[in-house]
């Protein structure tokens, strides 16, 4: 049984307070002449960061302290953070390609959706989609099309022959997304399958997992078991954490339901087997004297349990979802976890694990110590969480749960009025209309759009294109008014916006509905849909009324 969560709970002014203790930690490295920017932290104990370089092939943590970096930016646009995030994100390029497959590591989207990702969606910066791209394809050449799997680890080529770890279902981001934004629309079906076979392969009938399922160049099993967890039939704390994150964000991109049923079994493995705060030991099977906490097991779970309680369609359990994120951000918010803001110690998360000592590994690695990759998570968690506690709407990248209903008697003329706020500069945003009746699948299905295009205007849908009567410019985090008046009779409708501080502009006059829309005769739901990413703008007071 899932334990009580803590009588206290994670709020806006903990998450508060865990953001100004990372932005103090984080300046500290960004500004320490010891780091230059082609090396990248890693771990810690009591003393400075160990680092990796940016040329370091096997390691796979570069791209978590760039992604550090953009996630301080986000929270309030301070140029300092930008430049630092740029300089330690473009120095990790070199890795984006190399003409020796052996050289590609397998971990390409560890390292650059928190780098170049974070990059082009906070700028806008079509230099970082291409160098996207460049690494999508280079870890696309991994993919063994009769395995299904993407291959990894050359460097145990003498023991296995087609591995796949529980790792790479996170390396699956760079190629979701990317296969989205103008790669290889091929790139998604890899990733897919590779989900799919780790679903089928990788997770055990009670939900836990493996951490290494070794195939032959035929696809026959030929073992099943772990490298960092204490057994073959044991499962690794942060190997779980990893399911739970990457089947999430794999629902995000495909909504395949294969991967919401896969998300919610390996989490309530997880959430039955955790102690009273939440904090998991490295590995759930581990016996009593090789009992060792992974914090950052739990800040991955935390980031991800937030996101996956957004998509289940069962309230008591999207609650239950909830509660334990927050729980575990109440511990790790903690003196019991959180380093001091104001000591030298570099880390912002206590008591990491990258694993105890295992039969492979007698000696283990990184135990007990800050974690490069626990400290993000932990800071992506808390910026999930201060993102999706403001209230409001939030655009989505799949059209299902980008719909909200608006009810069934808007008839006839109607005035729809709301503020949106566009959250990063990079957008492709989309308020579409829709009848009751119409499911909503594709722009196709929206007769009325009023979008924020990639060039940085309001435009409106007119037929059979945008046609938007007036430039107005819209800007990341800056709220505009919006009023429509639409005629569901005539099939047609006016839009204006007010910019912040200025006059109301006429961008839409009587346009009519799009041409290739279902038949509309009410005003029955909005969505709020993203181009490029989740929450790229937010919908706040949206009203409808009779005139």
């Amino acid at each position: 049984m899932l334990v009580a969560a803590p009588a206290s709970a994670f709020d806006e002014a903990a998450a508060d307070r865990v953001l100004q203790a990372a932005q103090q930690k984080l300046r500290a490295t960004a500004t320490n002449p010891a780091i230059p920017t082609t090396q990248y932290p890693k771990a810690t104990t009591n003393g400075p960061w160990r680092t990796v370089a940016n040329t370091a092939n096997i390691d796979w943590v570069q791209g978590f302290f760039p992604g550090q970096l953009w996630l301080m930016y986000e929270q309030g646009r301070d140029p300092f953070w930008s430049t630092k995030a740029d300089a330690w994100t473009r120095s990790l390029e070199i890795q984006k390609s190399n003409p020796d497959i052996r050289q590609i590591t397998h971990d390409l989207g560890f390292k650059f959706m928190g780098s170049f990702g974070h990059a082009y969606r906070l700028t806008g910066n079509d230099t970082y989609r291409q160098v996207l791209l460049t690494a999508a394809g280079s870890l696309a050449r991994r993919f063994n099309p009769t395995v299904g799997v993407i291959d990894c680890c050359d460097w145990n080529d003498g023991t296995w022959h087609v591995p796949m770890v529980t790792d790479t279902m996170m390396d699956l981001e760079l190629l979701f997304w990317a296969a989205r934004n103008g790669g290889d629309p091929a790139w998604n079906d890899m990733a897919l399958r590779h989900a799919l076979k780790t679903a089928t392969d990788m997770v055990r009938a009670d939900g836990g997992t493996f951490h290494v399922v070794d195939y032959s160049t035929s696809g026959a099993i030929l073992s099943k078991g772990t490298f960092q967890g204490f057994s073959n039939s044991s499962t690794w704390s942060r190997g779980q954490a990893w399911a739970i994150y990457g089947f999430t964000m794999a629902y995000r991109y495909t909504r395949d339901p294969r991967m919401l049923q896969a998300a919610q079994k390996v989490t309530e493995y997880y959430l039955a087997r955790l102690p009273a705060d939440f904090v998991p030991n490295w590995d759930f099977n581990a016996p009593a004297d090789q009992q060792q906490k992974d914090s950052s097991a739990a800040a991955i779970v935390a980031s991800a349990l937030q996101e996956l309680s957004r998509y289940v369609s069962d309230p008591a359990v999207a609650q239950r979802y909830q509660s334990a994120a927050l729980a575990t951000l109440d511990s790790l918010a903690s003196p019991a976890y959180l380093a001091p803001a104001t000591s030298a110690f570099p880390g912002i998360l206590l008591h990491g694990t990258a694993f105890y000592k295992t039969a492979i590994k007698p000696t283990g690695e990184d135990i007990d110590k800050s974690l490069i990759y626990g400290d993000y998570y932990f800071v992506e968690a808390a910026s999930r969480f201060k993102l999706w506690n403001q209230g409001g709407w939030l655009s989505t990248l799949g059209f299902p749960e980008s719909v909200r209903g608006l009810g069934t008697g808007n008839t006839g003329v109607r005035l729809v009025e709301f503020d949106v706020t566009p959250l990063s500069k990079l957008i492709d945003g989309v308020i579409g209309y829709a009848d009751t009746s119409t499911n909503v699948t594709a722009y196709t299905s929206l007769a009325m759009s009023i979008r924020m295009n990639p060039s940085g205007f309001f435009d409106v849908r007119r037929g059979g294109a945008y046609a938007a009567l007036a430039s107005v410019p819209y800007q990341a985090n800056t709220t505009y008014h919006v009023r429509m008046r639409t005629d569901l009779g005539a099939k047609t409708y006016s839009v204006w916006v007010t910019p912040p501080g200025g006059s109301e502009v006429l961008i839409a006059d009587r346009f009519a509905f799009r041409s290739d829309a279902p038949p509309t005769d009410d005003l029955g739901k909005v969505s709020l849909k993203s181009g490029h990413f989740d929450n790229e703008f937010r919908v706040r007071n949206h009203t409808v009324r009779a005139p």
